[in-house]
């Protein structure tokens, strides 16, 4: 009876090692395969990230972004000292 459980044991931790196996192969070829795909995105992603920096530097965007910031934390401030407030 205990021979039957540990030889289904060994069986069953044998299927699900060889699938991880089989799974891990899996993803290298497809990786393997999609590398020039991959080389591609990036390339695009790095040109994209130069131009959004210099757009950055063109506008003022930084500057409207930090005045919402201020007006966002100056209004949490008020509504928090009018709720908490004692009274």
């Amino acid at each position: 009876m205990i021979f039957e459980g540990v030889k289904l044991m060994f069986i069953g931790m044998t299927t699900v090692l060889l699938f991880l196996f089989l799974m891990i192969v899996l993803i290298q070829f497809v990786s393997y395969l999609t590398r020039d795909a991959t080389t591609r995105e990036m390339a695009e992603l790095r040109k994209e990230r130069e131009l959004q920096a210099q757009r950055k530097k063109t506008t003022k965007a930084a500057d409207d972004t930090e005045e919402d910031i201020a007006v966002i934390a100056a209004a949490v401030a008020a509504f928090e000292a009018e709720r908490f407030a004692p009274a």
